[in-house]
């Protein structure tokens, strides 16, 4: 999407700040990033320092298809939230585990374990966010 809007005070180009998921489309978890990690599922980054020149912020779409586990991990300098969309997920976070489900928002401290499981027969949606993405580490915990 290109173009400018003009706020009153500046004229921002939107074209860096605004970015469609299924026009980006998806990418395996284990090709992005987490090279070598038996990680699953698929995501879209939506806000990013390469993509929008967000420095503090990373947001990307998220999908966990039947069967597939996100491995159970941590940031230690970052922290994490989920938004669920669609699916109902089991969630382990930090000694508990429960089933989430649409509409549910997860905050997820920095250091803290958390991984997702779909052993429903929908996909899971969500919205994941990560705080400091300059200092962002996937630290395996499985």
């Amino acid at each position: 999407m290109m173009g400018t809007v003009d706020d009153g005070t500046a004229t921002v180009d939107i074209g860096r700040l605004v970015h469609n998921v299924h026009e980006q489309g998806f990418t395996a978890l284990d090709k992005v990033g987490l090279k070598g990690q038996r990680d699953q599922g698929l995501v879209s980054t939506l806000i990013s320092r390469d993509l929008s020149g967000s420095d503090d912020l990373c947001v990307s779409w998220g999908t966990i298809l039947p069967g597939q586990h996100h491995l159970c991990h941590h940031h230690p300098d970052a922290s994490e939230f989920y938004v669920v969309l669609s699916g109902a997920p089991i969630v382990h976070l930090g000694d508990t585990t429960y089933r989430a489900k649409p509409g549910d928002g997860i905050y997820i401290p920095r250091g803290t374990t958390h991984g997702l499981t779909n052993d429903g027969d929908e996909n899971v949606e969500l919205i994941v966010g990560v705080s400091k993405p300059a200092d962002w580490q996937f630290v395996p915990d499985e």
